[in-house]
């Protein structure tokens, strides 16, 4: 179960979906974010109530529906999904880094620009690393010519 200090709730994922339960307030229902395949923009959004709903489905519940917040779970959730398949044997990062290091996140920076994800969260999502070193591998793999110079890689 994921936690953060605004929601408590349970994430599982399909090959090209992600479903939320366990949302305080929603107990017994499932919130599906469908996406393309490949992809990490949803392109669609379902509401399905379990045989044990605690909670009658209202427009008024509905209309509280923290959407905002369930997006960037699914998306986050597919993000790091998609990252792992782009470089499922990545492992750790040896010490110090290295040309192979640098080339996997070349690779999964490259996929994620072409897929339209942020090139740093799925570098970050990748190796469960913070978006700041992230950012310092990114940098490497730049000096290292693996990548473009900063803005060019949309010119392409």
């Amino acid at each position: 179960m994921r936690q953060n200090s605004e929601v408590q709730h349970k994430v599982s994922t399909g090959a090209d979906s992600v479903t939320v339960t366990d949302l305080p307030g929603y107990e017994g229902c499932l919130f599906i974010v469908g996406f393309p395949p490949g992809e990490s923009q949803p392109n669609g959004f379902f509401v399905r109530m379990t045989e044990g709903a605690t909670v009658r489905l209202t427009p008024t519940l509905l209309r509280r529906l923290p959407y905002d917040r369930l997006m960037k779970i699914a998306v986050e959730v597919r993000v790091r999904q998609l990252g792992e398949a782009v470089a499922p044997e990545a492992g750790v990062r040896p010490y110090g880094g290295g040309d192979e290091h640098a080339r996997a996140v070349a690779e999964v920076y490259q996929w994620a620009v072409e897929h339209g994800i942020s090139p740093r969260k799925a570098v970050a999502s990748r190796w469960a690393k913070s978006e700041a070193t992230a950012g310092r591998w990114i940098t490497q793999a730049r000096k290292l010519g693996l990548l473009p110079p900063y803005g060019e890689e949309s010119a392409r």
